[in-house]
């Protein structure tokens, strides 16, 4: 038995999905997280029934394409039974997608969930009641609170899916008109669905040229008769039975009080101190992260491994094996690992803090607070989710812009991503900032985020006025009630992140190390192809291609072929530049020196503005090969693909280059310039006003002057043009 979970966004589905399969996906309070259709066993020891957990959709008329996708899944109707979540603190609205579900014949439930929010303001919603007059069970539930999940699933074995319910009714002239659709389309369902929709809802199913021309006629012929436009006809009657319905079983609290989350918004939405305090509320999570508190759990927990890779290291010495699996194994392996692993706390420190502002509701507030700011340009605040999203991982975040309505927003906002920092990208900023910031590293780090989601945002506002001029951004997002985070789901989402860079670390990047060391550690010497030593690896393969591409990269501060070399194994993966580094930097594999990662290489071979050129390059240049591809799967076109490749070096190039250039002036002499170009601005801008406004510059007596016949001083014009309104009313007199 196929079972489909539908219900809007935001509503608890996913939680429920979880509930229901014993799942992990990650759940989030804000809308857009399941993107798209996944499935799971249902726990059940009677039935086998496969849950599908579909995008979350307001209506099945669509816009955006993750709406489609739940709604071509109804309109095919691949599923024996439905599940239909219904946010019973927002019952009014939720209702709508119910009721055009209940037009279908599908067995249905109605699982009725947030109960628990409804009881704490004092309400009560008879569900049997409901139950009665929508002609579907109604189980009320709290997915979070794990409430009412038991008779979800008996109310799942017990029904009968060879039956379904009796559809809802309209008034008589909306009834005619669906009549005559369904003689034609022989299904009430995708006739109601033709009614709303027009012929969008026909791609479902086949007719023949005969029936379509009759259809259209039928369409053009009804619409008449009705005194509203003919796809708000169902809407208004479907609003009309909801209303009816709500008001026979929702009993709303006496006294109306001001929720908890609208005080809390009052402050954290506020029109002028909301963008300030998302941005406390962000540096405060890099601080977290990467300032005294991050840096001294990694230093704990970069010693330790320390000690487990020094035993490994000293055992393998130990064994006599061949020097180039020993240089493996040391210089390799545990030389790529050890210097991207230990940033590991950090990480889990960063994906802590941002999975409680995801599930507390605030990560829905910054799209708004944002929306304000973008709108501006052209653009939505619903763009930002995808870059949010791209604090953790770029992947998930280009493919969460199916949720933006405009395919022009979709591609826009794809092109951009890239440049917001992704966890994978932090170990690089750990490592350099960690080595010549010191305490002020975690102030470097948090500056990296802020220049990604600027150059986004640049890019996007220059995408907007130029190849996607004229495209408008329409944002409509509800704000989810604020909720306590639980330990469970916050902990679940850091597990989750972790676990995902620890596997890409085990796989991937021990793959590409295996790579890079063997292009770093053998090389032609005196005619000879061999194992190199460690003094002689200059002549290696990758020092080879190092030396090629050094010349290029020299202008943004580069000096040496190894951090060009580490920057091109970023386009495998982020994280493996870190691991680079520690392979080619590293003394007999001992990447990890006094108790810190690279810190004593990075030092030796790096600036100041070197180092924070690195970083730019490293956060702006093109994103791993995973995100490349989402991107092109996404964007489905070579133009824009290649454009958005060539767009993303060059920015990231440019950027890099005018940061170290202006590094590397004295300070003196930049203060000199920026100064001069103050006083020659204020001096030019004071001459003009004054020449302007007050028009004395010769301080002499119009009436008297010689010289008027080529005078444009403001004091001559008004002198001139008192003048001339003289002699007309002199004339006029006369």
């Amino acid at each position: 038995m196929n079972i489909a979970l539908i219900g809007n966004p935001n509503c608890g589905k996913t939680t429920l999905y979880n509930e229901l399969t014993g799942s992990n996906q990650s759940v989030g309070n804000w809308p857009g997280v399941t993107v798209e259709k996944k499935s799971g066993k249902l726990k059940s020891e009677n039935i086998q029934a496969n849950i599908v957990d579909l995008p979350g959709i307001y209506s099945l008329s669509t816009i955006s394409l993750e709406e489609e996708v739940a709604a071509n899944y109804v309109c095919k109707k691949e599923m024996d039974l439905i599940i239909n979540i219904v946010d019973a603190s927002n019952l009014e609205r939720n209702l709508f997608l119910t009721f055009q579900l209940l037009d279908g014949d599908f067995p249905m439930i109605i699982a009725l969930n947030a109960m628990d929010i409804v009881e704490k303001k004092q309400e009560k919603i008879n569900f049997e009641e409901l139950s009665n007059l929508v002609g579907v069970p109604v189980i009320p539930i709290s997915a979070s609170k794990k409430q009412g999940i038991d008779k979800l699933i008996e109310a799942i074995e017990n029904v009968d899916i060879t039956k379904g319910h009796k559809p809802i009714r309209y008034n008589k002239d909306i009834e005619e008109t669906i009549q005559k659709f369904e003689n034609q389309i022989h299904d009430r369902f995708i006739a109601i669905r033709f009614f709303e929709d027009g012929l969008k809802a026909l791609d479902n199913i086949k007719l023949n040229r005969l029936e379509t021309k009759e259809v259209l006629s039928i369409y053009h012929d009804d619409h008449k008769k009705f005194d509203l436009d003919f796809d708000m006809v169902l809407p208004n009657a479907r609003y009309e039975k909801i209303l009816e319905f709500v008001q026979k079983t929702h009993i709303k609290s006496a006294v109306t009080k001001e929720s908890q989350t609208d005080r809390i918004d009052k402050i954290l939405t506020h029109k002028v101190f909301g963008l300030p305090i998302f941005g406390v509320i962000m540096f405060t999570v890099f601080f977290l992260a990467f300032g005294p508190i991050g840096t001294f759990i990694t230093n704990q927990f970069v010693w330790v491994i320390n000690k487990f890779f020094t035993l490994i290291i000293d055992g393998v010495a130990s064994l006599g094996m061949a020097s180039y699996i020993s240089s493996l194994i040391t210089n390799g392996i545990f030389g790529g690992l050890a210097a991207v692993v230990g940033f590991l706390p950090q990480l889990a420190i960063l994906f802590f803090a941002l999975a409680i502002l995801e599930d507390s509701g605030y990560m829905a507030r910054a799209a708004f607070i944002m929306d304000r700011l973008l709108r501006r340009f052209g653009l939505s605040g619903k763009s930002f989710i995808p870059m949010l999203i791209g604090f953790g991982c770029t992947v998930p975040a280009i493919t969460s812009t199916r949720t933006l309505d405009s395919d022009h927003d979709r591609k826009i906002t794809t092109m951009i991503v890239p440049f917001v920092s992704c966890g994978a990208k932090a170990p690089i900023y750990g490592v350099f900032a960690g080595a010549l910031f010191g305490g002020g590293s975690f102030l470097v780090v948090f500056s990296m985020y802020i220049l990604g989601l600027l150059v986004a945002i640049l890019s996007a506002v220059l995408f907007k006025k130029t190849i996607f001029k004229g495209a408008k951004a329409n944002y409509i997002m509800e704000l989810p009630e604020y909720r306590m985070p639980t330990f469970r789901n916050t902990m679940r989402h850091t597990w989750e992140r972790s676990k995902e860079f620890l596997v890409k670390a085990g796989t991937i990047l021990l793959a590409a190390f295996i790579i890079i060391w063997f292009f770093s550690y053998f090389g032609v010497v005196d005619g000879t192809f061999r194992l190199l030593t460690e003094e002689e690896i200059g002549h290696s393969l990758l020092g080879s291609i190092g030396r090629f591409i050094l010349p290029i990269l020299k202008p943004i501060g580069f000096t040496d072929w190894q951090a060009a070399v580490a920057m091109l194994t970023g386009f495998i993966a982020k994280e493996s530049v870190v691991g680079t580094l520690g392979i080619l930097y590293g003394i007999n594999g001992d990447v990890i020196q006094n108790g810190t990662l690279l810190y004593q290489s990075i030092q030796a071979h790096f600036t100041h503005a070197q180092a924070y050129a690195f970083m730019v390059f490293a956060l702006l240049s093109t994103p791993c090969i995973a995100a490349v591809s989402a991107m092109w799967k996404e964007l489905k076109s070579w133009k824009w693909f290649v454009f958005i490749i060539a767009y993303e070096m060059i920015i990231a190039y440019l950027v890099a280059l005018m940061i170290y250039q202006l590094a590397s002036i004295p300070i003196g002499t930049i203060l000199t310039y920026v100064l001069t170009g103050i006083i020659l601005i204020f001096v030019f801008f004071m001459v003009r006003k004054w020449i302007r406004n007050k028009g004395s510059a010769c301080g002499g007596d119009c009436e008297h002057c010689s010289q008027t016949s080529g005078c444009n001083l403001t004091q001559y014009i008004k002198y001139k043009e008192i003048l001339d309104e003289s002699k007309r009313g002199d004339e006029d007199g006369k």
